[in-house]
């Protein structure tokens, strides 16, 4: 590349990362300020899917009857997912509670099942000497994690949302930093 094409890249890539820098401090912002209305939305949209894939189903289930054994199965699904969804979309704050509330709750019962297991296989492999004790530990903590996950499940999915929202805001900073370097980069090339 010449040096007059390396320099218009420079300054258009340092402008695109900068936006992009921009929109992760912006969408970490909503997410730490907002998280309520983030996982409603976020319900709401799941929502939607549930209500246009409960359509397709039951429309795919009708006009495959004929060719599928188990055509019932696909009535079944789909209406199912017809009626969650409508739940979610005319009852949105509610179904963003209860729903984030089971997918807490299940995501616990699942941190607990592997800690206990983390736990178990940490005491059967004491005897090899290969690394029991962060094995243990981390069963531990699992533990740990899915009683809280469970005890909380709502408040436990606001404080992921939160620090989704942190995450997304550190790696805006740094992106933007990172913009500005490429920018300086581009000056410097600009001025050579």
């Amino acid at each position: 590349m010449t040096d007059n094409t390396n320099k218009k890249v420079a300054e258009s890539l340092w402008k695109l990362i900068m936006a992009r820098g921009i929109v992760l401090v912006v969408v970490g912002l909503v997410l730490l300020l907002f998280p309520q209305a983030t996982l409603t939305t976020l319900i709401f949209i799941l929502g939607i899917y549930w209500l246009i894939d409960g359509v397709v189903t039951l429309y795919n289930t009708y006009k495959q009857k004929d060719v599928r054994r188990n055509w019932w199965w696909g009535l079944i699904t789909g209406g199912l997912s017809i009626i969650a969804g409508l739940i979610v979309v005319l009852k949105p704050f509610s179904s963003s509670v209860l729903t984030t509330s089971f997918l807490m709750w299940f995501l616990g019962l699942v941190a607990l099942i592997n800690g206990i297991t983390g736990v178990v296989t940490g005491i059967r492999i004491k005897k090899y000497h290969t690394g029991e004790r962060s094995m243990i530990w981390g069963g531990i903590f699992s533990i740990v994690l899915g009683i809280i996950l469970i005890s909380s499940p709502y408040t436990s999915a606001l404080v992921v949302v939160k620090v989704m929202g942190s995450f997304a805001i550190f790696a805006g900073i740094i992106t933007i930093l990172l913009a500005n370097r490429v920018k300086k980069k581009a000056q410097e090339m600009e001025n050579n």
